[in-house]
């Protein structure tokens, strides 16, 4: 029984393994020869041969749009970009290295592509050193993250309901097409989705589709980012307050307070106006060639307002003066006219009477030879005619009234129908 117990512990030691192998990732550097002595080969484009361009693979995901400064026409995004490759120099066998079949060294070890962004305008933040992750097979991942500002044609004509097209431009000015080769491993589908899967912000911009566009000239690739404002804080801080102000302001021509208060208040509204211009110009360019909507609203607005002012004004004065030359000149034909009718009227029945009154009296008088020397018949003439002139003058005077009434319904109907035809013009301009 001992004699068995002791075979099979020998037979264990004897096929067991020999100690298992202890293998670090320094061997396999060690293996590749990663030394001074083979830099050329570790410095230039890794390819056997020279007349073959080296293909690059391009990943992007476009991961927030920080901010967007109109009047500079700048855009500050940040995005990661990851470029893969062949080095056909770096291969080992996992096998013979404890199936290690990865490195993660730091990018100035090797060749790496060096892409530019054309549309840079500031100096890069880096923020974090990349490296890079190299398979067994010469495959070589390196991941970069982007901070930074570029340059964008920003159309401000639809303000605050535009959309915008901004270009990231990835290129190399050192290498010619014939030697370096970038290529996209993703659809426009696909690094839409992408990107706002990873989204990290959710702030006045929306990007709603990402373009990638490739020249066959050089190496280069064109992703065309597409983003939509979110309109609603300028709604509520801009439009919303000026129609408020403008509603104000037609209310208060409606109103039956006097011509004074009126243009007081009315002066209020203007210099309230003014604060919000103020603030749209902090936002739009000075050198936009089209003047945006928002821009023509806001004169639209100053101008209804000013003529509102002038409105006022007229009545006040022609109130004070109600006999003036331009309200007599402004009367209606057809108010004169039934003025001039109603005064008739009024005179004829008055006279009837009189008359009525005289013949009566003279012939009482015939009938009375003491009554021939009577007098009455001048004086009753002259009341006739102190009568009709006093007539006369009111009529005009409550005319010029109701004619001031109709003048003041009249332009305030005017400016109405400019409001709403200024108002759906906007609003088309907007919508188209």
């Amino acid at each position: 029984m001992w004699e068995a117990f002791l075979a099979i512990l020998t037979l264990s030691l004897a096929t067991g393994a020999a100690p298992e192998q202890v293998c670090t990732y320094d061997d396999v550097i060690q293996y590749l020869n990663i030394s001074s002595e083979k830099a050329p080969l570790l410095r230039t484009i890794p390819k056997k041969n020279w007349r073959e361009p080296l293909k690059v693979e391009i990943h992007f995901v476009l991961l927030s749009i920080l901010s967007v400064t109109e009047k500079l026409q700048t855009v500050t995004v940040y995005f990661i970009v990851t470029m893969k490759w062949e080095n056909v120099f770096l291969t080992w066998n996992p096998q013979d290295f404890c199936n290690i079949s990865n490195l993660v060294l730091p990018v100035d070890t090797f060749w790496s592509p060096y892409i530019v962004i054309s549309e840079q305008v500031d100096e890069e933040k880096s923020l974090s050193r990349p490296f890079l992750f190299i398979t067994h097979n010469g495959i070589i991942t390196t991941v970069r993250q982007h901070h930074v500002t570029i340059a964008c044609n920003l159309e401000m004509h639809k303000f605050p309901f535009d959309t915008q097209t901004c270009n990231i431009t990835l290129f190399s000015f050192i290498f010619p097409q014939t030697d370096i080769i970038f290529l996209s491993n993703q659809t426009t589908d696909e690094v839409t989705n992408q990107s706002q899967l990873y989204r990290l912000t959710n702030g006045e911009w929306k990007f709603t589709n990402i373009n990638i566009t490739k020249d066959e000239k050089f190496p280069e690739i064109i992703y065309e980012i597409s983003m939509k404002r979110r309109p609603i804080l300028y709604v509520l801080y801009l439009i919303f307050p000026t129609c408020a102000l403008y509603l104000l302001d037609m209310t208060i021509l409606f109103s039956s307070s006097s011509y004074e208060d009126k243009i007081s208040f009315q002066l209020s509204l203007i210099i309230g106006e003014s604060v919000l211009a103020l603030i749209l110009k902090d936002i739009i360019p000075t050198s936009s060639d089209d003047p945006p909507i928002i821009v023509m609203f806001f004169i639209g607005v100053f101008v209804l307002m000013i003529m509102g002012i002038l409105k006022t004004c007229l009545l006040m004065q022609l109130k004070k003066k109600p006999l003036h030359p331009l309200l007599k000149a402004m009367k209606l034909m057809r108010c004169r006219k039934q003025a001039r009718t109603t005064s008739k009227i009024l005179l004829s029945k008055q006279g009837d009477s009189l008359t009525e009154t005289a013949m009566g009296q003279e012939e009482s008088r015939d009938s009375n030879p003491l009554g021939k020397g009577n007098t009455e018949l001048p004086m009753l003439t002259g009341r006739i005619n102190a009568e009709e002139q006093r007539i006369g003058t009111q009529s005009e005077l409550q005319e010029c009234e109701s004619a001031l009434l109709v003048l003041e319904k009249v332009l305030f109907c005017t400016q109405l129908l400019l409001s709403l035809l200024f108002s759906i013009i906007i609003i088309v301009q907007w919508s188209s």
